[in-house]
């Protein structure tokens, strides 16, 4: 009894403490008294906003080279910091010649005792968000690549420190590479009054980057993602007036660096697998092919993609965003890493998708599907969700079999014709792709986000993965 009242009582302080300060997103007042307290530490602050990125719009609209394979509906945040003449200066220079890289307005260089700081509000429900620091562009010794990585692990759902709900939560986050500028900045909020219990740091691995503001300075992006709203209309809203204040935070006078070292990474991996299901999936392909007995079937094997950022940054590649809260398996035609099968759709042939639904089996939080114009601007043609799933697999198994709760089919058309449990692929109203072609190669990408136990991405040998067979006419 007495341990309940003193957690219940524990409880109440913080509610109190928590309502006492103030509510990052609500009102200015805690914003005033935080810029005033930052002046006095001896730091500038300019303004940092999170504004919505939609890198599919971009590129229709013939701003950005490419859509980047952006995840279809789960919306990109990203922080577009204001830029000092000096860093202005260099990018104007590098970009002679150089088509723009996203989201461009949104990447930044940065110093190592600055600190990008935003406060505010958590999103509305939803199955996911998260924030991520990314690196974007790479002085390597033979040139500046490419390379759009995580820079670790995500601030997410599951690891904000927020009691009950993630949601609607205040929060703060210092992204910085140096102790003593976090240090400081803490000291402002806390003045500020802002309580520690929600402020996060957020570590910019300063001894594998090349910070500062000149010409070989590497380049960064600070990005939100959020995916499956509660309510579609609060998210709307949440992406029309997002609720979080950002400032670039640079000190005037320097001080002795005192960078963080790497931050360890949450382990993926349970040790529980998926691999009990192995040979129903064999099952489940045999009757797949079995209801389509007049057609010819080509199979693909989806791989792991994108899996983990420091190791396409060792290598000078490009994961196009990944994140460690997710495992990306794919299949088709993807030349950047070198894959090369020849993934065509025309108008009397489809694809389907199968595997386990990870959501089912326990093993992640949620689940997506999506088909790429692989190499016309990199564009979603359509994408599926965990809920879309549920019961798609009995018909192609015996009646009554327990997997089929636990596993998916579903089919993948330019049109469906109304048909259920098919989606219909199409480039929207894009100009720059006004139609797929018959020929134009194209990828599916099944996305599998955070797994409850860990707060990170699956482990890829433990999850069953998911394959393609295309269906097409005996010629």
């Amino acid at each position: 009894m007495i341990r309940r009242r003193s957690l219940v009582l524990g409880l109440l302080c913080m509610a109190v403490a928590l309502s006492a300060s103030p509510q990052p997103g609500r009102n200015g007042a805690g914003l005033d008294a935080f810029q005033g307290a930052l002046a006095k530490e001896g730091f500038d602050a300019h303004a940092a906003p999170m504004t919505f990125v939609d890198l599919a719009q971009q590129y229709c609209a013939g701003t950005m080279a490419s859509a980047q394979f952006m995840n279809l509906d789960a919306p990109y945040l990203a922080v577009r910091p204001w830029k000092s003449a000096e860093e202005l200066q260099t990018e104007s220079q590098l970009a002679i010649g150089t088509p723009p890289i996203p989201p461009a307005s949104e990447a930044f260089r940065l110093r190592p005792d600055e600190a990008i700081v935003l406060i505010g509000l958590t999103p509305p429900p939803a199955k996911y968000f998260s924030y991520t620091p990314y690196l974007m562009r790479k002085a390597y010794p033979q040139g500046i690549a490419k390379s759009f990585s995580s820079l670790g692990d995500s601030v997410n759902l599951r690891t904000i420190h927020a009691p009950g709900t993630p949601f609607n939560q205040p929060i703060v986050l210092i992204f910085t590479p140096d102790r003593g500028t976090d240090a400081r900045v803490r000291h402002a909020l806390q003045v500020a009054g802002y309580p520690v219990s929600i402020i996060h740091t957020v570590v910019i691995p300063s001894s594998m980057l090349n910070l500062g503001l000149g010409a070989g300075a590497d380049t960064l992006v600070i990005a939100q993602r959020i995916a499956q709203w509660q309510d579609p209309a609060a998210g709307a809203s949440y992406l029309a007036h997002p609720s979080l204040t950002g400032f670039r935070v640079t000190p005037r006078a320097s001080a002795t660096p005192d960078p963080f070292p790497v931050p360890p990474l949450r382990v993926r991996g349970t040790g529980r697998t998926e691999m009990d299901l192995m040979n129903k999936l064999g099952e489940l392909r045999a009757g797949i092919i079995e209801a389509n007995p007049a057609l010819s079937a080509t199979e693909y094997v989806a791989r792991p993609v994108a899996y983990d950022g420091y190791d396409y940054i060792q290598r000078a590649a490009d994961p196009f965003g990944d994140t460690r809260d997710t495992l990306y398996l794919a299949a088709g035609y993807f030349p950047p890493l070198g894959w090369t099968d020849a993934m065509t759709l025309a108008d009397d042939e489809f694809l389907i998708v199968y595997g386990p639904n990870h959501v089912a089996t326990g093993k992640v939080t949620y689940v997506n599907i999506n088909a790429y114009s692989s190499v016309k601007g990199q564009l979603a043609l359509g994408s599926v969700y965990d809920d879309q799933l549920f019961g798609t697999a009995a018909p192609y198994l015996q009646p009554g079999d327990p997997a089929a709760d636990l596993m998916y089919v579903y089919k993948l058309a330019k049109d469906c014709h109304g048909e259920s449990n098919c989606l219909s692929l199409s480039t929207g109203e894009c100009p720059r792709l006004p139609a797929l072609g018959d020929t134009d190669p194209l990828m599916v990408v099944t996305r599998s986000y955070l797994e409850p136990s860990t707060r990170v991405g699956p482990a890829y040998t433990e999850m069953l993965y998911d394959r393609v067979i295309k269906f097409s006419p005996r010629r």
